[in-house]
């Protein structure tokens, strides 16, 4: 349950410190790739559930953050929802490669 504390925390950090950002370009996606590479790293035996938390979270958080439309927040939810599901997807492919870099890298009595 704390792992995935930890992931949706980094990605409202993240979405919050993205959706304030003075310029946004291809770098503010470094930081978000850097995210879900590292919990693919950390949490190496979970990965694709704890990125795909961090990832919904994070696109979830960015949109509602730059979000300025005159409709109201809550009628574009569901658009904002679907948007989260690719975030989601994109964090566990990336993570996906962050699990396989733990496990080459931890000793060879750790694979058997």
């Amino acid at each position: 349950m704390l792992r995935f504390l930890v992931a949706a925390a980094l990605g409202v950090a993240l979405g919050l410190a993205g959706a304030h950002a003075t310029f946004l370009g291809w770098w503010t996606l470094l930081p978000w790739g850097a995210g879900a590479l590292a919990l693919g790293y950390l949490f190496a035996l979970r990965p694709l559930a704890i990125a795909g938390t961090y990832g919904f979270v994070l696109s979830f958080t960015f949109m509602v953050g730059v979000y300025q439309g005159a409709q109201p927040l809550v009628s574009r939810a569901p658009f904002f929802a679907l948007l989260g599901l690719v975030g989601a997807s994109c964090a566990m492919l990336i993570a996906l490669a962050g699990s396989r870099i733990a496990i080459w890298r931890s000793p060879k009595d750790a694979k058997r």
